[in-house]
């Protein structure tokens, strides 16, 4: 159980015309405290290329949250608002909503389910996970009569009932590589049936067709709590890499054995 305050930060482009958008969330309680910004990734840094075209000047965004995380940590955000609100002209702005009683989750929990609702919501629609899968094979320098094979399908027997399992793409070279998409997107049950399917197909797979390399590709934009869990168990039987990093076509390389396109 836990008691605490909750902090909506805000980012407005043009003062004059005075349109703020939400970019963020803090919790803080007496034990912890949780931040989610705005092109966030799971270890907390922030990734340029998430936060849109709505919020200009990169480094002073990132700036902006490595100081507002700071006075969170310090249990000083509030006494930082009052100075702050006397400021004139500023672009960032950090209001105290009010009050958590009682919760059963945790800071971070609850910052991750308010991002959701305040910040992810109103934002324009995150790209596919197709079409940053589809970005990432294009900046591969893939060998003379190599390609990436997509809708993979392979015939197993599962107590000796024939089933067809599919892989989202493969890649065919001196080992053979197989990748799915996993959408962290899918609160609750749905995620971890999506994740438990893939683990169900990397298993008989690799079994019966003696492949042992499998690559996840997700997006660290939709990541909450419950993702992080899901990441860490296909990271036991998987390579994992985050699509939506800067260098997402790099780290996909050094995975497939191939270099990236500069």
């Amino acid at each position: 159980m836990m008691d605490g305050s909750w902090f909506l930060v805000k980012y407005i482009d043009d003062i004059f015309r005075n349109e703020p958008i939400n970019i963020g969330v803090v919790v803080s309680s007496d034990e912890s405290v949780g931040v989610h910004f705005l092109g966030q990734r799971p270890d907390g840094s922030i990734n340029g290329q998430r936060i849109g075209k709505k919020v200009s000047g990169v480094e002073t965004y990132k700036a902006w949250v490595r100081f507002i995380r700071k006075e969170a940590l310090r249990g000083t955000l509030d006494a930082r608002i009052e100075s702050l609100a006397k400021r004139i002209g500023d672009s960032y702005i950090i209001e105290r909503r009010g009050p958590i009683f009682d919760s059963d989750k945790s800071p971070q929990e609850i910052a991750d389910e308010l991002f959701v609702v305040l910040v992810s919501a109103e934002m324009a629609p995150a790209q596919s996970l197709d079409s940053l899968a589809e970005s990432a094979f294009k900046r591969l320098k893939l060998p003379p009569g190599r390609k990436i094979d997509r809708n993979v399908d392979f015939k197993v027997k599962v107590r000796d009932v024939p089933q067809l399992v599919t892989f989202d793409y493969q890649y065919a070279a001196e080992r053979t590589f197989l990748m799915d998409r996993v959408s962290f997107n899918r609160p609750g049950k749905p995620l971890q049936q999506s994740v438990n399917d893939l683990l169900y197909r990397i298993e008989v797979v690799e079994e019966q067709e003696g492949i042992h390399d499998f690559v996840a590709l997700y997006s660290g934009a939709d990541f909450s709590l419950q993702s992080r869990r899901q990441l860490q168990l296909l990271d036991k039987f998987a390579y994992t890499v985050d699509l939506s990093d800067d260098r997402a076509q790099e780290n996909l390389g050094e995975v497939l054995g191939v270099p990236a396109l500069v």
